[in-house]
């Protein structure tokens, strides 16, 4: 199976953006580490979606901004036996506003002084993986590495007194493991991999507005807590099928319930963590592949991931999805270019406070620049 057929499958999956559990967003693949020799790889997803819904007759607009998912990675083999790999990526994120008309946006103490502001939040994480993968005799592999991951963010509940919470940034670490099987012969690959869960400790900045008979103003701690981007598995496989034809897929599921955000001052204003999930997603993937000429390969991939049916944050109104994509790769001599692009369906959501969103939906495009250093 020609190379330029397996890059057209990756990037119809991983170049063209992701929308999975609202904030996952990289889906923290290792394919690179199975590229041959060495070689260094770029990509770039662009996602941009629409994302409305109305609480108390109020439209909330599109609260979903547009967001792009970067992808950097160097792979080398060391000896006929071990491979490593470093990669970038950007596994999770949010980008959330609201209109300043919309309910959850009213503060209402701003009447008595203090500031104003929107419902939003904003998520940022950085992740540097390194990898190593052994190979043993019978096909099968091992694989597992360390990685080091940043995370930042900003949040505003204008509802809850005009909070307010600024995070500084925090680097903490944590590890993957896992095994693969490989038949080069028929193209086939299955491979399942455990990332492990990453724990900050967080300082911030909370604030809020104060209101008499205390005299106006805000409100400032300066004060810790912790949150975590939560562990998972993935499953990717692929084999083929016929002459020039790939059939690949992949399941993920995240651990979303450890992901709990309870800054000291907003519990104590409203009596709830800021943010927590009730269940786990799983995301599924299937696809095809096809090599049209020695230069010239496409894929076409369905996406899937469960809707849980519980109430959602505010802060991430969505609650599964469905996508389409569709990806080309045209290699030459020791590069391959690929671009995808993506349309997601994203399932309808009713929020915590009550606020209903249906008829959402996503379009991402991808595009990835693998190069052979030897």
């Amino acid at each position: 199976m020609k190379k330029a057929l397996l890059q057209a499958c990756a990037v119809c999956v991983g170049a063209s953006g992701a929308y999975a559990g609202g904030l996952d967003r990289s889906g923290q693949g290792v394919n690179l580490i199975f590229e041959e020799g060495s070689v260094v790889q770029f990509r770039l997803g662009y996602t941009n979606p629409d994302v409305s819904g109305t609480l108390g007759g109020v439209n909330s607009g599109n609260v979903a901004k547009d967001f792009f998912t970067p992808h950097l990675g160097y792979k080398t083999s060391l000896t006929e036996k071990l491979d490593f790999a470093l990669i970038y990526d950007q596994p999770f994120g949010a980008d959330v506003e609201y209109g300043s008309n919309y309910p959850l946006s009213q503060n209402p103490t701003s009447p008595f002084g203090g500031r104003t502001d929107v419902l939003r939040a904003e998520a940022d994480t950085d992740t540097i993986t390194a990898l190593f993968r052994y190979k043993f005799d019978n096909g099968f592999s091992a694989i597992g590495g360390l990685r080091a991951q940043r995370l930042t963010g900003n949040v505003a509940v204008p509802a809850a007194a005009g909070y307010e919470s600024d995070l500084d940034a925090d680097i903490d670490f944590g590890y993957v493991v896992g095994v693969a099987w490989e038949k080069p012969e028929i193209a086939a690959r299955v491979a399942l991999t455990y990332n492990s869960k990453i724990t900050h400790d967080l300082s911030q900045t909370e604030s809020n507005n104060i209101v008499p008979p205390i005299p106006a103003g805000v409100f400032t701690a300066d004060t810790d807590s912790e949150v975590v981007t939560p562990q998972s598995i993935n499953l990717d496989f692929q084999t083929g099928v016929a002459p020039k034809t790939l059939l690949f897929g992949s399941v993920r599921w995240v651990d979303w319930p450890q992901s709990v955000y309870a800054p000291p001052v907003y519990t104590g204003i409203t009596g709830s963590n800021l943010l927590d999930y009730d269940d786990a997603t799983f995301t599924y993937t299937l696809g095809l592949g096809y090599q049209f000429s020695e230069e010239f390969s496409g894929a076409v991939t369905l996406g899937y991931e469960t809707s849980t049916g519980s109430t959602v944050s505010d802060l991430g109104p969505t609650d599964g999805f469905w996508s389409v994509g569709v990806a080309g790769t045209y290699s030459i001599e020791k590069a391959k270019i690929s671009g995808g692009i993506r349309y997601t369906d994203i399932g309808d959501a009713t929020t915590n406070q009550g606020a209903d969103f249906s008829g959402n939906s996503a379009w991402s495009v991808g595009l990835q620049l693998t190069y052979a250093l030897n």
